[in-house]
């Protein structure tokens, strides 16, 4: 059988800038011109992208303040996505199953550094020397993905136990606790501890911890057999558009990427992960301190440290977020989490697609966090530069949205050899905003959403290797 191929996702890096704004102080949008805005976005990014379809949902202090589909949960029946479609979670699985260990560490039936031989003896010899914490931070040694897995997107798992004879006693690439090695497979093995330690398989265990916490219905357990009614299907990217793809199994990692959710559920879990997080400080101090290796290193990957499971980072103003993305074949999402704010936002999505998903899940809930406003425009002449080249011209726009003509420049071009299954993008969607600090520009292409600052009409975003993409507004019509 075809082993599906798991993306590895490009990063547009960005420096992170200084945030004026205190967070008691912030006055955020309503509800209806948020929403507004995502829809838009996200609308523009569907048709940008190809991906079927998008589900975004916000929730700060408690309290849901935006929740929003667009695009098509099932194409060939034209079902539009809608707030309550469930998608496939992928790797955000992680942070579920991390969180419900951590509850075991804080109930005192886990230590979560102690060998694992402890909970489970008749595991390979080879993994005795492993803990909880590093499989949760990828530093347990575990492989991830290999040849030998041809087999287990077809067979049906009933627990956890069951499914780790799937690691079939494979080596470790590392001593523990060395160096950081992502690996799903780390998670297989932490669901199978967690069906040891407690005595329940994780279909029952799941679905009791989220009614403990957030009280919804998802996330839950994939079941390909039995699939929520409101399941989008799964998309894989073609030049005919999102072409269907089978379901295939996920219950050999339930822990690693087995379960699904509706936006606006796994949004209250974050909200519910702040809460404990806040008024129990050991859930704090477990989740979000950076695990070090044995030498004492803070465990990091790319630009963000490892807690226990969670992901530990600051976004493009310096402000603290926890959070983890997934990609698996029909699945793209994202959960990220701002403890200052109390603020959690979820983006989920029916394809697997190479995109800078942080960054621009960021851009989506920095929209709400600094109350910024739609700057409406009729016409606006623009120069771009970008590496020693320029270019000028006249956009037309609709309210705040303008497209602005780009093929010649590295950025776009280099844009535009990303998810190829669309025709090259000559004309960028760009969106105005205005803020207390300054002035905003959302930039929709294939990778994601980029986020411009500027002031004084003019917009610059580091585009790596010390090179920079500009937009420079002049004689802008506004309505």
């Amino acid at each position: 059988m075809k082993i599906p191929l798991f993306i590895l996702l490009a990063c547009i890096i960005n420096m992170p800038k200084s945030t004026a704004k205190n967070h008691d102080e912030v006055k955020h949008y309503n509800k209806q011109s948020y929403e507004r805005q995502l829809t838009k976005l996200l609308t523009s990014l569907n048709e940008v992208t190809g991906v079927p379809g998008f589900s975004v949902a916000v929730v700060h202090k408690g309290k849901l303040v935006a929740s929003v589909a667009t695009g098509f949960s099932d194409i060939k029946s034209k079902l539009p996505a809608k707030p309550n479609t469930t998608f496939r979670l992928a790797s955000v699985s992680k942070v579920i199953g991390a969180t419900m260990l951590a509850e075991l560490v804080i109930n005192d039936q886990l230590n979560p550094d102690v060998s694992i031989r402890q909970y489970y003896p008749e595991l390979n010899k080879k993994y005795h020397s492993i803990t909880v914490r590093q499989l949760l931070s990828h530093t347990s040694g575990m492989p991830h993905y290999q040849i030998k897995d041809y087999d287990i997107y077809d067979a049906h798992f009933d627990t956890a136990v069951e499914a780790a004879k799937t690691l079939k006693d494979r080596d470790l690439l590392s001593r523990p606790g060395t160096e950081y090695l992502y690996s799903t497979h780390g998670y297989t093995l932490a669901g199978a501890l967690y069906e040891k330690i407690t005595k329940q398989p994780l279909t029952v265990s799941v679905e009791n911890f989220i009614t403990r916490w957030s009280g919804k219905e998802t996330p839950a357990i994939e079941n390909i057999n039995d699939l929520h009614e409101r399941s989008s299907r799964l998309y894989e990217l073609s030049k005919m558009g999102g072409s269907e793809i089978v379901f295939g199994e996920k219950s050999y990692s339930v822990f690693g990427a087995g379960l699904y959710a509706s936006a606006s559920d796994l949004a209250f879990f974050g909200g519910e992960v702040l809460k404990k997080a806040k008024t129990q400080k050991p859930y704090q101090q477990l989740l979000f301190t950076p695990t070090t290796t044995q030498d004492g290193n803070p465990v990091t990957s790319r630009n963000f440290d490892v807690g226990f499971g969670w992901r530990i980072a600051k976004d493009l103003h310096g402000r603290k977020v926890y959070h983890h993305a997934g990609a698996t074949p029909g699945a793209r999402s994202m959960l990220a989490i701002y403890p200052e704010y109390d603020l959690s936002i979820t983006f989920l999505s029916n394809s697997s697609w190479i995109s800078s998903i942080d960054k621009f899940v960021f851009a989506l809930a920095g929209l709400y966090i600094d109350s910024v406003k739609p700057e409406t425009l009729t016409s606006t002449e623009y120069h771009i530069n970008n590496n020693g080249k320029s270019l000028q011209g006249t956009a037309s726009c609709q309210e705040n949205e303008c497209l602005l003509t780009d093929s010649t420049t590295d950025y776009s071009r280099w844009l535009n050899t990303f998810n190829v299954n669309k025709a090259a993008i000559k004309q960028w969607p760009v969106f105005f905003y205005s803020t207390e600090q300054g002035q905003r520009l959302l930039m929709v292409n294939k990778v994601g959403i980029t986020e411009f600052d500027g002031k004084g009409n003019h917009f610059e975003v580091n585009t790596g290797k010390d090179q920079t993409y500009s937009i420079q507004l002049i004689n802008q019509k506004l309505d």
